[in-house]
């Protein structure tokens, strides 16, 4: 069965396009469909419609030439195959056509219907070919970008080729930002890039490979990474990695963990609050029936020392049970300013003695959040008396941020103390982890809890001798 071809032929003698519909009308594989015209300006409307299978261009056009013509079109969205005609064979104006997007050029006295026959197939099949190939572009160019996942490609030292929309975003980048960037200064630690690397350059893939990377806040990042190794001819290589985001996984996993050792804790607790309080209420009973009878000055030195110490155990059970039951909330507007002020307040005392020098940058768009204002302090204060003394005596600092981020609250206190080793920053919220000599362990886990309780956040971030940073996120 013949195949069926549309031509558009823009030439503007007459005599040349009735020699060329003569060539082709001999061949018996095809049946072609001829439209012509002379006029570049018809010409260029008919290209941008795409109704033709080939079009056949001659180079000289009066006050045009052709590849100012296909120029032109190409601009307007011709998607179809263009062969370029001439009368004498140029190097130049070859190498220009094929530049512009022809498919080829013919000279005329070199013509006849077979090789003429050839060019249009061979310009039909590189078209589809073309057209495939830009489908499949297409197809996989949306699976880029519509994963939720970062997908990448780097060259050998490190720049993106290509970075999806979601990494941009996972990063808080632009991709032209990321672009600009090398993937090396993303990594939050020295030691897992180079595990990274050292991976993939001796399998060539890397699954699930995790590492700690820092968005543009200098946030962390918890992710897992695959990657494998493209090699190319010239012994040079790329690598194309896909980065998913375990952030929110992980402070999933560790407030569970937590909550969980709260919930045995609570029950540990109560079960002890119960027995110990029953013989210490005996004991207050006795004490203030001996203290009647006795009624001896001698003795109101060791009574007084028995009462303090009653009461202390009743305090600390009051501390165990508040650090492993979920806290009441009762929210109220409170000035954040005054909050914080009242807080610091409580800490005088200590940051007097210790001599620390106390920053504070409250941001003027935060008037007022809607808090439990003692249960905050108490988070707060906790957090304050870990950082003034883990500051040095004579020169420590803690600096003390709140500013808005979306309709969210973000509180920092920043010191310049010792800093918390990488093993404990795990367990650092865990009810009894303390590294303190005579530390109960229980001031973090109660903010954990205050803050949990607020639907809200608290994230550290410390390195050994440079000192710590915690960041608190509560819904304005």
């Amino acid at each position: 069965m013949n195949k069926h071809i549309s031509l558009l032929v823009v030439d503007d003698d007459e005599d040349d396009f009735i020699l060329l519909k003569s060539y082709l009308q001999d061949l018996r594989n095809f049946q072609f469909h001829f439209d012509w015209t002379p006029d570049y300006h018809t010409a260029l409307a008919l290209m941008k419609q795409n109704k033709h299978d080939v079009v056949i261009i001659d180079y000289l056009m009066g006050s045009h030439t052709g590849l100012e013509l296909l120029k032109a079109a190409m601009a307007e969205g011709c998607r179809m195959p263009v062969i370029v005609l001439t009368g004498k064979g140029s190097l130049k104006i070859d190498v220009e056509a094929m530049e512009l997007g022809a498919a080829d050029f013919l000279v005329k006295p070199e013509i006849n219907g077979e090789k003429l026959e050839r060019s249009i197939r061979y310009a039909i099949e590189r078209a589809e070919n073309m057209r495939a190939l830009a489908e499949s572009e297409e197809k996989y160019r949306n699976i880029f970008e519509s994963s939720r996942d970062m997908i990448y490609i780097t060259d050998q030292e490190g720049n993106f080729i290509d970075v999806n929309e979601s990494g941009a975003r996972m990063l808080g980048y632009t991709k032209n930002e990321l672009r600009s960037l090398k993937a090396t200064e993303l990594y939050y630690r020295a030691e897992e890039l180079q595990g990274f690397l050292d991976a993939i350059r001796q399998t060539g893939t890397v699954t699930n490979f995790e590492v700690t990377l820092r968005d543009k806040a200098g946030e962390k990042k918890y992710c897992i990474v695959s990657a494998t190794l493209q090699h190319f001819p010239h012994g040079e290589f790329c690598i194309l990695g896909v980065v998913h985001d375990i952030t929110r996984r992980r402070k999933t996993e560790r407030d569970l963990v937590v909550a969980e050792k709260l919930a045995m804790t609570g029950r540990v607790a109560r079960m002890l609050a119960h027995e110990i309080r029953n013989p210490l209420t005996n004991i207050n009973l006795t004490l203030e029936q001996l203290e009647f009878e006795a009624a001896n000055p001698e003795f109101d030195t060791y009574f007084g020392m028995i009462k303090r110490n009653t009461r202390r155990i009743s305090d600390l059970i009051n501390e165990l049970l508040l650090s492993s039951r979920p806290a009441d909330v009762v929210r109220e507007k409170h000035s954040l300013q005054k909050l914080i002020d009242d807080t610091l307040a409580l800490a005088l005392d200590r940051i007097t003695l210790k001599n620390v020098k106390v920053e504070k940058n409250i941001s003027e768009d935060l008037c007022e959040i809607n808090v439990d204002a003692p249960k905050i302090k108490t988070a707060l204060l906790n957090i304050i008396i870990n950082a003034i003394e883990a500051v040095p005596q004579k020169d420590g600092t803690i600096i003390i941020n709140a500013l808005k981020e979306d309709d969210h609250c973000v509180i920092t206190i920043q010191d310049n103390g010792h800093g918390i080793p990488a093993d404990h920053i795990k367990k650092l919220f865990e009810p009894y982890f303390t590294v303190k000599n005579g530390g109960m362990g229980l001031g973090l886990a109660t903010s954990h809890n205050i803050i949990q309780s607020h639907d809200g956040t608290i994230e550290v971030e410390s390195e050994v001798k440079k000192g710590t940073k915690f960041m608190i996120r509560l819904k304005l």
